[in-house]
């Protein structure tokens, strides 16, 4: 599905348009990635108790089922490093997600000029909004894609696959984006 947002993406004349909805689809990616990771540990380390112990993992918030993953898969040894490229932008997609689906009002500070009606004129009360009101309007992403762009989030997710999920447990020293866990 995410192969599809990106050729329709990459092709469209107006990729803004496409903007929110492939943010919030490669946030949606992400998290059933980590629900379906966490879900598969607790059923290999709690067996029969695993729907408990899994239905407590995916109460977490969306953030703490990133940073958890590493430290669950690999016995608390290892952990995300913060630093690295495709932590930030995982972590910058949550954000992105969360302002996208959960909007806080903003206020945005235009002078808007009050004039008499263009037509029936009288008291100066018909409100004439400046240029500025409208591009805020008119923004068709919302503001996602301001940190990096959809394609840069897509391609995030597709490193921690290859390079996280798909190299566990053999070749855990090999993954540039984990640190040694100094709580394990």
């Amino acid at each position: 599905m995410l192969r599809i947002f990106r050729d329709t993406y990459q092709a469209s004349r107006r990729p803004d348009a496409l903007t929110v909805a492939y943010v919030v689809m490669c946030a949606a990616a992400l998290e059933a990635i980590l629900n379906d990771a966490l879900l598969e540990h607790a059923a290999d380390k709690w067996g029969q108790d695993q729907k408990d112990y899994g239905n407590a993992l995916l109460t977490m918030t969306f953030r703490s089922k990133l940073d958890a993953l590493p430290v669950l898969l690999t016995s608390h040894k290892y952990r995300f490093d913060k630093q690295y490229w495709v932590y930030q932008r995982l972590v910058a997609l949550i954000s992105e997600r969360n302002n996208v689906v959960h909007p806080k009002p903003k206020e945005h500070d235009f002078p808007i000029a009050r004039i008499p009606h263009p037509v029936w004129g009288g008291t100066p009360n018909f409100p004439v909004f400046p240029a500025e009101f409208y591009v805020a309007a008119d923004d068709l992403t919302m503001g996602a894609g301001s940190k990096y762009t959809p394609l840069e989030y897509h391609d995030a997710l597709e490193k921690l696959d290859k390079w996280f999920l798909r190299r566990l447990p053999g070749r855990i020293s090999r993954i540039a984006m984990l640190v040694p866990n100094a709580k394990g």
